[in-house]
């Protein structure tokens, strides 16, 4: 599992690419244990820690809706 406390993406490629591999490692529980983190991370009054959190549970989410409608071609 990985830190997400020190997840600071350089680009989206990075974002999407850590997202994926959350997905890999963790199945629909990643976004769980992003929320949970999330909610840690707003408690503490980390922002920029929040802010990477919050940006990663959203493309974890939207590559579940994706995988979920199939493909788009």
């Amino acid at each position: 599992m990985m830190n997400v406390i020190e997840f600071q993406p350089d680009s989206t490629v990075d974002l999407y690419s850590t997202a994926h591999f959350m997905i890999m490692q963790q199945g629909e529980s990643a976004v769980d244990m992003l929320d949970h983190e999330a909610h840690s991370l707003r408690e503490n009054g980390a922002t920029e820690e929040l802010s990477a959190c919050l940006h990663l549970l959203r493309v974890v989410k939207e590559l579940i809706d994706m995988e979920y409608r199939g493909p788009i071609h």
